[in-house]
Order: structure tokens, then sequence, then C-alpha cells
């Protein structure tokens, strides 16, 4: 077991002094890693609520069993696909772990049980602020350092996010939570993370600014945390590189299209849909496949999250709102010459009241965002779903490229 993992999250917790050691691992590690190392083919029999929610702690995760370190090595990539980073609760070999998780919740987050469990996560909820209704937490009140998870610094989400997956699966793996209260719990912490986080490279950037932030600071942890970041972003066998960040990914809707953002305000449908039928034929070969009357939502009402550059709350509409609050969005470290880059969501309703049209959802996009800044972003890449809101309405992130 890495010793430093306890050392590392008491630091974020606690403010307690750096270790002075640097990692050991006991001699039986190496086993119980390759124990867990499993065929890719295994893995597509998980549900993906499963594997995304849990992939979100991987960072820590990775570090508890050990692989790719202690069996890989810092060279080469042997394709393997460690199952615990895939799955959580019912994985092969999890009775060698179990000890090591119930050790770890109670030493690093006084976790002892169901209570002090469910106590613990719904403190990280509180700071995020994601709901709870619907879940084990809902009728939790727990409370966190705010001096030191300060949520208006970048990443700190991040860190956080990663965190509570960990102690959910681990809690799982300790059997302090039954599966479908942990999956429950992560679904709500899924859809935070894909409303605010667009693909896992985005989120590891953050995770490690997070870190930075809570005050991680010895160059030892820091070292091997990046270490492993570095193994979740590049080998074959990372859930990260084998998780799609939102579950439409890659067949989105209009995926096939090509478009150019104009940011200008069309007056008729009629002169929008003819310039997206010339734009078709100037970079497609088959531009048929935009085929503007075809029915691409089957609903009414649905909401849009994309990221944009705005000067201030002046320049939302009235069916706009932040996914960050207006202090935390506007804060000035994210004051880039009077613009800040901010993540809005937009409820948009159809224009025949029953479903969206191709030509109806584009248009809509574009007179959404046509007076904001997108800077080199401007290139249509489609929406991916996310999932449906509290309410029932269907959810989608809007793609953009350079």
């Amino acid at each position: 077991m890495l010793k430093f993992f306890k050392e590392l999250l008491n630091a974020a917790k606690l403010g307690v002094n750096e270790p002075k050691e640097a990692l050991s691992l006991k001699a039986g590690e190496e086993q119980k890693a390759e124990s867990t190392l499993i065929d890719s083919n295994i893995i597509l029999g998980i549900p993906y609520e499963e594997q995304f929610g849990n992939a979100l702690g991987a960072a820590f995760r990775v570090i508890v069993f050990g692989d790719w370190f202690t069996v890989s090595g810092s060279n080469g990539d042997d394709g393997s696909y460690p199952l615990h980073l895939y799955q959580f609760g019912n994985y092969p070999k999890i009775d060698q772990y179990r000890n090591d998780f119930i050790r770890l919740l109670k030493s690093d987050f006084a976790i002892a049980d169901t209570e002090s469990c469910l106590d613990s996560l719904s403190s990280y909820f509180n700071l995020l602020g994601i709901k709870k209704r619907g879940t084990a937490l809902e009728e939790k009140n727990g409370q966190i350092d705010i001096d030191v998870w300060n949520i208006s610094k970048v990443g700190v989400d991040a860190f956080a996010i990663a965190i509570i997956s960990y102690i959910t699966t681990s809690a799982t793996d300790a059997g302090y939570l039954s599966k479908p209260v942990a999956l429950n719990i992560l679904k709500n912490l899924s859809q935070y993370a894909k409303k605010h986080f667009g693909d896992w490279f985005l989120f590891a950037d953050y995770f490690l600014e997070g870190e930075n932030h809570v005050g991680l600071n010895s160059k030892i942890r820091k070292s091997y945390l990046k270490r492993y970041i570095g193994y979740l972003r590049e080998k074959k066998g990372s859930p990260w590189n084998n998780i799609a960040w939102r579950a439409g990914s890659p067949s989105g809707i209009l995926t096939h299209l090509t478009w150019r953002f104009q940011l200008k305000k069309y007056l008729h449908i009629e002169e929008f849909e003819n310039q997206v039928n010339a734009y078709q034929k100037g970079t497609v070969e088959k531009w048929n496949y935009w085929i503007p009357n075809q029915i691409v939502i089957d609903k009414a009402e649905i909401e849009v999250c994309y990221r944009v550059w705005i000067r201030s709350m002046n320049d939302l509409e009235e069916n706009e709102y932040l996914l960050y609050n207006e202090i935390e969005a506007f804060s000035e470290d994210k004051n880039h010459a009077g613009f800040y880059q901010i993540e809005l969501c937009a409820k948009l309703k159809s224009s025949n009241s029953r479903y969206f049209t191709a030509l109806d959802l584009l248009y809509q996009l574009e007179q959404q965002i046509a007076q904001k800044e997108l800077r080199d972003h401007v290139f249509f890449e489609g929406l991916d779903v996310i999932e449906k809101d509290e309410e029932g309405i269907p959810m989608f992130y809007l793609s953009c490229g350079s």
C-alpha cells in the first residue's frame, strides 16, 4: 500500500505537516495489483454510469491499488485494464482490499460507518452546491472548512469531485453503502461534473490546479500524483481513454453537420437556412445529410449548456443561467482583458411546441450565442447528451471546436 495516501488526504482535510518519508510498498502489493488486471472485454458488461462515476475518482483509486507503477513501471504500456478503475463494490479480489478501505476511510475522513460516510459526502455536496434530492444525502447537512476548500479558486471543484467519487466507491467496497445508494449519489455527481468540464484532460488539469489551492504542496506528493495523472491520460487501459465523457459521445446530435457560428442575428429563419445550405455545399461532398426538417429531438423543451466569454451578467439572455454563482464566475483571477470564460445553460423551446427539427435547433443555438464571444472556438461539433435535469427536461452540451 502506498503509505503517502493517508498523509495526502489528511493534509487536505486537517492541514497536517508534510510527510518526510517517500513512498514505500509492501511486497504483496504487486501480486494484489496483478490480480485485478483484466481483459478489456470484461468492462463491456459494466454499466456506463458505474464506469464514469468510478473513473471520476481514479486519481485516488489508482493510488490505493498501486497498479501501473508497481506492475507496469514508468516505462512502456502492457495494455492492461485495471478492473477496479471501471467497477466498484463487486469486483474480484475485493476481499483483499476491504480492510484497507475501512482503515483509510477512518483515518483520512473519520468515516467508520454508514452515517459518518453520508455526513462526509453531504459536506462536499454542500460545498459544490450539488443537488441532494432523491439521494441518501437529502436529509444530511454536513459542513466543510471553506477556508481550506475555497470553491472560488480554480480547480477546487474538480479536486472535490474526485474525492466524492473516491469516498463513495471505497465506502461501497468497505460495506458502508449499498451499490444502488452509491450509484444514485454518483449520478448527481456525474451530472455536475459533466456540466462543468468538457473531457478527461480538462478535468485532470483543473484537478491538479485544485490540489495546489487546497494546500497539498509536498514535492514528493506532487511528483507522484502527477505521475499517476499522466498514466491515466496516456495508458491504453485507463478509463480516461475508454469512457466517453458524455453518454451520447461520439454519436450525439447533428455531429455530421458542419457549421461556423457567425455571431450575428438573423432576421428570418429562411435566411439562416440558406446560409447553412450554402455552407454544407462548400464544405462536404454529401451535403444532403443536412435535412432541415428532420426531427432530431422529440421533446418540446430542452436545456443546452456551453462555454463562452462575456463581460458581465448583462450579457446573459433571459433564458440563460450560470453554472457557477456570480461571485465565483466573475472573480478577479478569471478576468482576461475584461472578459470572463464561463459556462451557461439555456432553456430552449421548440418553435412548434412538440419537437425540434435540425433547422429549428441550430437556428436557436445561433441566435442564443450571437452576441457572445467564442474566441477561436466557433465551429459547431454537435450536441452530446448529459442527462435529464431535476424536472425531467433533457440536457445537452454544445461542443465547439477551433
